[in-house]
């Protein structure tokens, strides 16, 4: 075993590799010596729900994965599970000097610290750089031999213990499966848009509802005389705040749809009226529980508009034969690249093309050799295994962990590992 992990030593750049070695020797081997872990999942989200059910569907994992050990979820807002119908009896709140969303660890705190973890796992990090030395002021055992790390999609700031995502090195997206009940919130026939405004995400948010508008109407106007389009108050508030972008969208939708009323929760209001078919944009539906949006996505029509990394994930899980438009937001190039690359879609390459656009309105795309290379489930169920494999059998690599802990130095590793061979 020492000389199988010398060489490993040998072979690592960067002193913090030698933290994933033993975990790694263990990959595509069987698990054995299991005993009950008691495993945290430290989950700190930032904006929205994404983050909260990334966390939760890791939790129903390791609980589906590994039944006999105890899963406990340890986050900053356990509300936000709650407001997802989430039972959030056994987590453990983390108290934020300031009480802000995206705060580091060392600014963190419990009340009352919870009983001591196994194991520890990060999920997710997001846009920063693991610190373990900022953890440990919360969890004040941790070190980089029983904490880990969970990825947001394609994340950009490594390493990652479980780097998800689409790509080379990626261990795929979280899929799940769930019985969806069709919705009563509105009728069919209706397209749907779930993307994030200007300027809070830099990204060109009108230009891109305008594409994929003018896309569905098209498409649309003929099959379907009677139209609704659900979207977010945003862009209603946007419509009613600039008479420019209003004139812009009338000049698209005109020719296809004469009639256009907007529907908010409040108001409905003629957007212009002529003869001939007619649409509604709907203000007034979302936001909506996560199942009943999963519902409102696979009933609407063939064509559906989306950001982020939930609700594509959850599109892909249970619509997989819509055709998917994506709004990039700067800091998720890295992963509309990589879904352009392998779903295949060359449309999702160009902020020009990825919302929808017209020479793409008869193209046929079938995700399922993309979802089969893609499944958390498949990759990250052998990686969680060699984790698990790991602590399971830590008494194994004692003399290394302690060897690691208290080097400074890849060649003062290589040193003492050498006079325990002798």
């Amino acid at each position: 075993m020492i000389e199988d992990l010398i060489k490993q030593v040998k072979t690592k750049k960067y002193y913090e590799d030698l933290y994933e070695i033993p975990w790694k020797l263990l990959e595509h081997k069987p698990i054995t010596n299991p005993k009950k872990l008691r495993i945290g999942l430290i989950n700190i989200p930032c904006n929205g729900f994404g983050d909260v059910i990334v966390c939760h569907t890791f939790y129903q994992y390791l609980k589906q994965w590994y039944p006999k050990n105890e899963v406990v979820i340890c986050t900053t807002l356990p509300d936000k599970f709650k407001q997802l119908g989430i039972k959030t009896v056994k987590y453990h709140k983390i108290y934020v000097h300031g009480d802000e969303e995206c705060e580091l660890y060392n600014l963190m705190y419990f009340k009352k610290q919870p009983k001591r973890f196994d194991i520890m796992i990060c999920i997710p990090i997001i846009n920063y750089q693991f610190n373990i030395n900022q953890f440990k002021k919360l969890f004040p055992y941790a070190n980089l031999f029983n904490t880990f790390t969970v990825s947001e999609y394609n994340g950009e700031i490594p390493p990652y213990t479980f780097p998800i995502g689409v790509g080379d090195k990626q261990l795929g997206l979280l899929l799940t499966d769930q019985t969806i009940k069709k919705h009563t919130l509105i009728k069919q026939p209706y397209a749907l848009t779930y993307i994030q405004p200007s300027p809070e995400w830099g990204v060109h948010s009108n230009t891109c509802f305008l594409g994929f508008m003018e896309m569905i109407c098209k498409k649309y106007h003929t099959k379907h005389p009677f139209f609704q389009v659900i979207v977010q108050q945003w862009i209603i508030d946007n419509l009613n705040k600039s008479p420019q972008l209003k004139h812009r969208l009338k000049t698209l939708m005109y020719k296809y749809y004469p009639n256009v009323w907007i529907l908010s929760s409040d108001t409905k209001d003629s957007f212009f009226e002529g003869e001939g078919n007619s649409l509604i944009i709907r203000g007034d539906i979302l936001p909506k529980p996560r199942l009943e949006f999963i519902s409102l996505m696979k009933y609407s029509v063939h064509d559906i508009l989306l950001t982020g990394d939930q609700s594509i994930t959850d599109c892909l899980s249970y619509c997989s034969d819509k055709h998917i438009w994506y709004q990039i937001a700067p800091w998720k190039q890295n992963l509309a690249i990589q879904l352009a690359k392998h779903l295949p879609d060359k449309n999702l390459s160009n902020f020009r093309t990825t919302c929808g656009n017209l020479k793409s309105i008869h193209q046929t795309l079938n995700y399922k050799e993309f979802l089969k290379k893609n499944d958390f489930r498949k990759l990250g169920k052998i990686r969680s295994d060699s984790v698990l494999n790991f602590i399971y059998n830590k008494g194994e690599f004692k003399d290394y962990m302690d060897i690691v802990l208290h080097s400074r130095t890849i060649e003062s590793v290589i040193k003492k590992l050498k006079k325990n061979i002798r």
